[in-house]
This record gives C-alpha cells, structure tokens and sequence, in this order.
C-alpha cells in the first residue's frame, strides 16, 4: 500500500492521503460510501449477522437494514460537519480536533509521536469510524473509515484493511520525517502542494 499524495481538506490541520491506484483520496471515498444508500445496504446485508447479534444488538435490538441504513446517513452528515468545524476551529481556540478524535486503542493514554487515532459519529455507541494519524492537537492526517460492528477490528478484513491503513500512513509520514507539527511545518510545501 502506497501514498501517492496528500490531499488538503482544511489547510494546517485537516489532511487526507490518496493509495496508490485507488480513485479518489480517503476522505472523499468514505464519505461518498456513507452516503450512498447501494452501497450501504449491500454492507448491511452482508454483515446483518453483526448488526443483529454484535456490538450493538443491546443498543438497537432487532434492527433492519433499512433502519440501519438510516442511522447512518443521520449520522454521517453530523460527523463531517464536527470533523470540518473542529479542524477550522481548532486554530483558535482550544476546542480542536483532539476533542473528537481519540487513540484508537482505547488503554492509550499517552500521545506519542504518530498516533494512531479514531474518530466516530456522535452516538453514545456509533458504529462510524474515521481513521487518522495525529500529528498534533489539530493536525490530522486521515486514513480512511469504515463501518465497525464488531468489538474488535481484528475480527473483520474491512477493518483489517483500514488498520493496515492507518500503519502505511504512519510510516509514510515518518520516512518523510514528519513527526510533529514542526517538522510539518517545513515539509508542507515539499509534500502537500
């Protein structure tokens, strides 16, 4: 897996990266498949074992696919507006992206270098997730998303893939010596415009 360039949703804080061969960048992709109705019921079909039985079958019962669907597309518009609000926002003031996204393993309590980070939709239990290496407070750069019905990613290869995501763009990112917002600071000119 490849990064073939960074993309800029709001400069100085919000980024997203393009693979190598694939169409469109991270953020775009996975905000178009949320909101795609197709798509999103053909994912809820294929996977209506977990949403009836998995991680959420005590917050939402005997859900159908259409009702999950809905659930969705409710919250996915949410997202990207707290996700684009924040990342302008952040510049001055203290509410910035950090207060949405958090470490993608939950026992993570310190912020080291290139964190692995997760945003998720404004339910208490949202099954949306965004994915995203932190580079400081209100500098992110995104990975991809996905739908995670399941407590652990591990436990499905749409998750696995945006795991070995959130690995690829971490290790991009550092083979460019970015490892904090100083060093993206020097490196912006060179790598995202």
């Amino acid at each position: 897996m490849k990064i073939s360039i960074i993309f800029e949703i709001t400069k100085e804080s919000l980024y997203a990266v393009h693979f190598e061969g694939r169409e469109r960048d991270e953020w775009s992709d996975f905000f178009d498949r949320m909101t795609d109705v197709e798509y999103l019921h053909g994912f809820f079909s294929e996977h209506s074992a977990d949403l009836k039985n998995g991680f959420y079958a005590d917050q939402y019962g005997d859900i159908s696919v259409e009702e999950a669907i809905e659930i969705t597309l409710d919250e996915i518009e949410q997202l990207e507006n707290q996700l684009l609000t924040l990342s302008k926002k952040g510049k001055e003031s203290s509410d910035t992206l950090q207060t949405l996204f958090k470490p993608l393993n939950n026992d993570d309590y310190k912020q080291p270098s290139l964190q692995k980070n997760k945003a998720t939709g404004a339910k208490r239990k949202s099954w949306l997730r965004i994915y995203a290496i932190r580079i400081s407070a209100n500098l992110f750069v995104v990975s991809g998303g996905a739908i995670k019905l399941t407590a652990d990613m591990n436990d499905r290869q749409h998750l696995l893939q945006e795991l070995d995501k959130l690995e690829a763009t971490k290790n991009f990112l550092r083979e460019q010596g970015v490892l904090d917002e100083d060093d993206y600071q020097i490196l912006t000119l060179n790598l995202w415009q």
